[in-house]
């Protein structure tokens, strides 16, 4: 929290991908000089530093700070990164010839990492973790990513793809919840960690959906109104601070605090406000103040405070650069919804 780099953890591949997509957008929103430059050289050494590293297909997890691979495994969530960083990468710059590192990734995890009641594997080697459904999401944002930067049909055919994957395995239309532990099948799990539901990721898959919608012509009203309905009633806690987990029947399970659903509730009801929603307005000022009371301005200069305790004090003594990306998409959002109000 001083500022600091931690040299003592490896570096992560999704990190590098969110690194790219946030200088990407610091480049085309025009708001630092270099930013353009910092994409560019982020671009290459991701790919210098991650992919084939070890000489087998696909992307390594983590690095050392020399450049040794930490950790080996080929991660469906990281690799649906590389999507994101690819279709930043061109919207930034324009260099289409970046599109073939985003068709290899997809013929990397459509070879390795199929899975057969649909989307794809946790990762290789298959470790004992349940399916998740956080993964696909980010396959989906890395799709529309791709789509918009190319407007290329494929890539719309493949977030249809992941689209229909949470209309009918992620979503539970009664009582209008999304799921995020799963087995092999993609059922909730039994117990518990089936019930579980995270507000932070009920308003990203909104913000995802009203996407999708503007781009496909499909409507997504159902989805959002149910996943709004239950963030917006059960998500919150006394302080009117989000959780970062529920249950199914609202109960809050984990009562700590992020900063990554506070931006991405902002970009919901921004969405949301845009759609008529009644109140969505008045709730993204709420937030943007927690924002910036609560996160950022508590942190030195340009940082954030990542975690916060259920009585508002900082869980957390490191910076995670991970958070970076999610506090970018958020300024991009409001930076847009200032100019409407």
């Amino acid at each position: 929290m001083q500022g600091l780099p931690d040299t003592e953890v490896p570096v992560r591949l999704l990190v590098q991908c969110r690194q790219v997509y946030s200088y990407a957008l610091a480049a085309r929103r025009g708001w630092h000089g270099p930013a353009h430059e910092l994409a560019v050289e982020a671009f290459a050494s991701m790919i210098r530093d991650y992919h084939r590293r070890d000489g087998r297909a696909g992307w390594v997890f983590s690095i050392h700070r020399n450049g040794a691979v930490a950790d080996a495994r080929r991660d469906v969530y990281s690799h649906a990164f590389i999507l994101l960083a690819v279709g930043s990468y061109v919207q930034a710059t324009g260099d289409r010839s970046a599109l073939s590192v985003a068709d290899d990734t997809l013929a990397f995890l459509d070879a390795e990492l199929p899975a057969p009641h649909g989307g794809y594997l946790e990762g290789s080697p298959a470790g004992d973790t349940p399916r998740r459904q956080n993964p696909h999401m980010h396959l989906f944002e890395g799709l529309l990513t791709l789509w918009s930067s190319t407007r290329e049909s494929r890539y719309l055919t493949r977030a249809r793809a992941m689209f229909e994957l949470f209309a009918t395995r992620f979503f539970l239309p009664e009582p209008g919840v999304l799921c995020e532990y799963f087995d092999d099948e993609l059922k909730p799990l039994p117990g518990e960690r089936g019930r579980i539901v995270e507000p932070g990721h009920h308003y990203e898959w909104i913000w995802l959906l009203r996407w999708y919608e503007r781009e496909s012509g499909r409507s997504v009203q159902r989805y959002v109104d149910g996943l709004y309905r239950h963030a917006d009633r059960y998500g919150y806690d006394n302080a009117g601070m989000i959780v970062d987990e529920a249950l199914i029947d609202g109960t809050h399970r984990l009562r700590s605090r992020r900063t990554w659903p506070v931006t991405e509730a902002l970009k919901a009801n921004i969405v949301e406000a845009a759609a008529g929603r009644e109140r969505a307005s008045e709730r993204v000022l709420a937030l943007a103040n927690i924002l910036l009371g609560q996160f950022l301005t508590k942190a030195p200069a340009g940082g954030w405070i990542d975690r916060l305790d259920e009585h508002g004090r900082p869980a957390t003594d490191v910076m995670p650069a991970s958070t970076l990306y999610h506090v970018m998409c958020a300024i991009d959002e409001l930076d847009r919804f200032a100019t409407t109000i």
